[in-house]
């Protein structure tokens, strides 16, 4: 198959911030199928990142970087209020730029014919993609952001801001729905992110795969991490990320360090806000930002720490984490479409007061420490390799385009029947198309 994939960012590799969902399904359907890459470039910075790293080398045959916009006029800004538009909608806000994207996309499908299908990564792009288009096109939005915005408006406390939030939700939730219109198939990465989906458009067909991981890139370290480390890795501009470090610093690191007062605790990633920053003020809490790799941090750490309180999406710190064979604590959302067992793949703990004592049981037990970081290894080699979960990805995909020719041929004349991409139930057969409802 010939695939063209538009990502509103530039894809992250397995060496760059952000989650490397893309590019490793993509590097892993390269080997069998022809991928083209559009992507905005919002930095040059990543750009260059992407370019300079060898393991990018042959994965798309073709990069178009296309521009992001620029600042918008006051009188955009109003329609785009007016229009109650969710906020990575770029048609009121940036009207022109809106316009030359769907424009640069459009000439690229008319432009190269053996296109087969369309490959959309994330929400923001799927604005681009028309309803009509007669190339069939499927969506991986990772995780539901209804769900998140959902999950987000709970813990406000500020009322404004509890209201901005709620208006947003509904407004990306009017989009979520509407996906179905324009795509053959949206993706998520976990079940729990499918059945929201699933709550909001019944009729639309979805599917759950899973996060992966590059344990080869992540192996697990031969020597044992410092006794009283712990560490928290992640994207640091991210609200859930944030809201989990400081929550952290907070509740249960006081209450560490009064057991294990020589513990340090070590938030590795880019973008931290000057909030969290500030916590490297308090002893034993270090604040790196961006660093050029995060594997000699984990190494150096001896328990993974993930007391997120919202959020949405599978959560790739923790598989890379178990990759690098390191203990996990995490909160009960954490683990959100993670087959991992409590009490033997990782510790679970929803409480400050829990939460602290099993890192502190962790840190004194040498042995359970060793057997968690060993079965959370095992699990993500047996269950988490991005070359099992593409697989899965290219067979749907494979459907999909199936289900597409068939409606066409039907359409013709040339086909009696048409299959639902994932269930294989008929959709339409002579002449009228039978709904889910309807069966």
């Amino acid at each position: 198959m010939n695939i063209l994939a538009l990502a509103a960012d530039v894809p992250a590799t397995s060496r760059m911030p952000g989650s490397p969902r893309l590019f490793n399904f993509c590097r892993e359907l390269s080997k069998r199928h022809a991928i083209s890459l559009m992507a905005i470039c919002r930095s040059e910075e990543r750009r260059k990142l992407f370019l300079d790293d060898h393991s990018a080398r042959g994965v798309f045959r073709e990069i178009t970087f296309l521009a992001g916009p620029c600042s918008p006029a006051w009188w955009n800004k109003q329609s785009h209020r007016l229009h109650l538009a969710p906020h990575f909608i770029t048609k009121y806000r940036y009207p022109e730029y809106y316009g030359s994207i769907r424009s640069i996309i459009n000439k690229k499908l008319e432009e190269n014919q053996s296109v087969d299908v369309v490959y959309v990564a994330d929400l923001p792009m799927t604005q681009y993609v028309g309803r009509h288009q007669e190339i069939p096109s499927i969506v991986d939005l990772g995780d539901c952001k209804t769900l998140l915005f959902e999950r987000t408006t709970r813990m406000e406390k500020r009322l404004l801001r509890k209201l901005a939030l709620y208006l947003e939700t509904r407004s990306v939730s009017r989009w979520e729905r509407a996906l179905g219109q324009s795509f053959g198939l949206v993706i998520m990465t976990s079940s729990v992110d499918e059945s929201c989906m699933k709550k909001l458009a019944p009729f639309t067909a979805t599917l759950a795969i899973t996060n992966g991981v590059d344990s080869n890139y992540f192996s697990a370290s031969k020597e044992s991490g410092n006794s009283g480390q712990l560490i928290f890795t992640g994207v640091m501009n991210y609200r859930p990320n944030e809201d989990a470090v400081l929550y952290f610093c907070k509740e249960m690191f006081p209450l560490i360090k009064r057991e294990y007062p020589s513990v340090e605790f070590w938030v590795v990633g880019q973008n931290p806000s000057s909030t969290v920053q500030a916590l490297s003020q308090q002893p034993g809490i270090h604040v790196t930002g961006t660093v050029e790799d995060i594997r000699p941090y984990l190494e150096a750490a001896a328990i993974f720490i993930c007391p997120l309180r919202y959020g949405a999406g599978i959560k790739n710190k923790i598989l890379v984490a178990m990759a690098m064979q390191k203990p996990v604590v995490a909160t009960s959302i954490s683990l959100d479409g993670i087959e991992a067992q409590a009490g033997r793949d990782v510790l679970v703990a929803d409480s400050p007061a829990d939460f602290a004592a099993k890192v502190v049981r962790l840190l004194r037990d040498g042995g359970l420490a060793r057997r968690l970081g060993e079965n959370g290894h095992r699990l993500v080699v047996e269950r988490y390799s991005w070359k099992a979960r593409a697989e899965v990805l290219e067979a749907a995909v494979q459907r999909v385009v199936a289900y597409k020719k068939a409606f066409v041929d039907r359409s013709m004349g040339r086909g009696s029947q048409v299959q639902d991409p994932i269930s294989g139930r008929v959709l339409l057969e002579r002449g009228t198309i039978q709904s889910e409802e309807a069966n």
